[in-house]
């Protein structure tokens, strides 16, 4: 009995190791291939609210990555009554978007490759206001654009030679606004 349990703590143990081990082919050096990635999280600095982002990578050497990236964030949204008897209604909702781009500094350990990154962009705050009541109906659009630099700190863990998970915390400074964003999503690595 002592020895069957023995000898499934040693097959266990080999075959984390087999698996653990199993090569992803030196991907986090890769240059001439696109990186493709999407993740979701949080900003916050600016209340608390979701964000949803997506990028495209092109490695130019082992440790120098350009980058563009693509967020959404959905601010705030209430329904509210107007009027002396309250019989008028409206909606607030606003979003702030991001496209910026620059360069990450990888450091490859492996199947894990932590980052830091610069660069800079757009930042478009807008917000839209829909009103109904009194025989009337109104919607206002408005927009803010503003140019914000970046800074950002991250890893990616390569799973297989082409598709993994990141991480990313992006800290944002621009004229009005001064926020961070942190995220998770997977990443697709190609060709």
């Amino acid at each position: 009995m002592r020895h069957a349990a023995r000898g499934s703590v040693f097959v266990s143990v080999a075959a984390g190791l087999l698996i653990s081990s199993l090569p992803a082919h030196a991907q986090q050096t890769d240059t001439g291939v696109g990186i493709v990635a999407f993740s979701a999280g949080g900003i916050f600095g600016l209340g608390a609210h979701g964000s949803v982002s997506g990028s495209l990578a092109a490695p130019v050497s082992k440790y120098l990555v350009p980058f563009i990236d693509f967020s959404y964030s959905p601010l705030i949204s209430y329904a509210f009554t107007y009027g002396a008897d309250n019989s008028g209604k409206g909606l607030f909702r606003s979003y702030l978007y991001d496209v910026n781009g620059g360069v990450k500094i990888r450091f490859a350990k492996g199947d894990w490759v932590p980052y830091i990154g610069l660069g800079a962009g757009l930042l478009r705050s807008s917000s839209s206001t829909y009103t109904s009541g009194f025989s009337t109906t109104a919607t206002v659009n408005a927009s803010h654009d503003e140019v914000a630099g970046n800074a950002s700190v991250g890893a990616l863990y390569y799973v297989t030679r082409h598709v993994g998970f990141g991480i990313e915390f992006k800290g944002y400074a621009a004229q009005h606004n001064r926020f961070g964003r942190a995220t998770a999503g997977i990443f697709y690595q190609f060709p």
